[in-house]
């Protein structure tokens, strides 16, 4: 029945549109503005890239990498050993990649191998979601989790990007799919869609609440956005 499910994701994942049928777009305001800011900054002769991108190009100067073919993918790659020198980006980008790599730490170090001196590295991951294979899933972060996998670049912001109430509609629409699948996961993964997308306005509540300090405590995802310094180092421990 796994096997289904992932066939099934595969198909939705083959252009932007019906890519967005496999979940609902939780607010993460802050994320996307962090990530429009720095594209922003480096101009359009910047050399981005957009790690496990899905089928979205966030700017045309971006090139796309995923672990397989889809619409929009540039490069197909593992991000445990990316194709690329060492120092060819200004920048890279990571939304919700890190909980999928068996090997979080080598990615990162891989990130940090081919950022340019003085590069920018924005990511983010989940922290209070349920299970979602693609086709791995395999730990989540906190924020100060988050900042230490990071911790060999120079923090700019990092933070709450998906507030608690994204994290309570997540669980109730997967528990929803459990209860009434009756062990099918199949069906419970279309129930928690259709329930997901009916009660999708409650979300909204998180506006509010991510202005309070304290919401990283019940947050859906976290992020980092952060530096790589001018004179290169190694990573001692990541690899």
């Amino acid at each position: 029945m796994s096997n289904q499910v992932q066939k099934l994701k595969g198909l939705l994942r083959k252009t932007k549109f019906t890519s967005m049928l496999m979940g609902c777009p939780y607010p993460a305001s802050r994320w996307n503005r962090a990530v429009k800011r720095t594209i922003h900054k480096l101009g359009a002769e910047a050399k981005i890239l957009d790690l496990g991108s899905g089928t979205d190009r966030r700017a045309p100067n971006v090139i796309t990498l995923e672990i397989e073919a889809g619409s929009n993918v540039d490069v197909i790659g593992d991000g445990h050993q990316l194709p690329f020198h060492d120092n060819v980006f200004d920048a890279i980008i990571s939304e919700a990649v890190l909980e999928h790599v068996l090997e979080p730490k080598q990615v990162v170090a891989e990130i940090y191998r081919v950022l340019k001196p003085g590069g920018y590295v924005c990511a983010a991951v989940p922290f209070l979601q349920g299970f979602h294979a693609s086709p791995h899933d395999y730990q989540r972060y906190t924020v100060p989790g988050f900042n230490h996998l990071f911790s060999a670049f120079m923090k700019i912001e990092s933070g709450a990007c998906a507030g608690p109430t994204a994290s309570l509609h997540w669980i109730f629409r997967e528990y929803a799919g459990l209860v009434f699948s009756f062990g099918n996961l199949l069906v419970a993964k279309i129930i928690s869609l259709i329930i997901g997308w009916l009660t999708f306005p409650i979300i909204l509540i998180d506006y509010i609440l991510m202005i309070n300090k304290h919401s990283h405590i019940l947050a859906s995802a976290v992020y980092f956005v952060g530096r790589k310094e001018e004179t290169t180092k190694e990573l001692h421990g990541q690899k």
